[in-house]
């Protein structure tokens, strides 16, 4: 199960830090800051409960998420892992698709919590235009001009219901993102095309209903027209 979920999520923007055992698991939370617990409850040497209970008794500057995967979770159960603060349950055996469409929403209600990032995360000008300052604005400059239409073609495919088109327009937008070096946004509109690609369309609404919050506040930081 371990490596189902390492090779499930390999692909977003994560790292996944594998625990055999309850006392891997108090060892690596006790050095690491993280964002999200994924526990099966029966472990080799005791049982998630003990794990979630563990959890709720530290004092963290700020509490992960935890996600459940483990089959026969009943109501009483489920109940009970409600009370210790688990976020989500996923039932054994989980589909990938499923698996990695809760993964993305717990971390992106986490990263929802904070202010959108309009400035650009990495250095764009130096990583993919050589150096070339015109050529990046003069790209920039285009793409802001671009912006607009796409989010009225994605809202289009979103209104009718076309995953399809709605995966081309969060695909499109991913690639721009990374060129302008806004790889925190690209990461929303990467899980909107997954979701999209994935038939996952409650999850691929709410991705894109974030990622067109975030490419508006950067056409906000341009002073182009407000986007409706």
């Amino acid at each position: 199960m371990r490596r189902f979920v390492q090779l499930a999520l390999e692909d977003l923007p994560l790292q996944v830090l594998p625990c055999a055992t309850l006392l891997q698991a108090r060892q690596v939370l006790t050095r690491t800051e993280v964002q999200l617990v994924l526990t099966d409850l029966s472990l080799s040497d005791g049982s998630g409960l003990d794990l979630l209970d563990w959890l709720q008794a530290r004092q963290f500057a700020v509490a992960p998420r935890v996600l459940v995967l483990s089959g026969g979770v009943d109501a009483a159960l489920q109940s009970r892992l409600r009370e210790r603060g688990v976020w989500q349950i996923l039932h054994k055996p989980a589909s990938v698709g499923s698996l990695i469409a809760c993964v993305s929403d717990a971390l992106d209600g986490l990263a929802a919590k904070a202010p959108a990032a309009v400035m650009p995360q990495s250095d764009p000008v130096a990583e993919f235009f050589v150096g070339n300052r015109q050529f990046y604005d003069t790209y920039r400059v285009a793409c802001m001009a671009q912006f607009p239409k796409d989010l009225l073609d994605g809202d289009r495919a979103a209104g009718d219901g076309d995953a399809q088109s709605l995966r081309r327009v969060a695909h499109n937008l991913k690639s721009i993102l990374i060129l302008l070096g806004h790889t925190q946004v690209s990461y929303e509109a990467r899980s909107a095309e997954q979701a999209a690609a994935q038939g996952e369309w409650p999850s691929a609404l709410e991705h894109w209903q974030r990622l067109r919050a975030q490419v508006q506040a950067l056409l906000a930081t341009e002073r182009g027209p407000p986007v409706d």
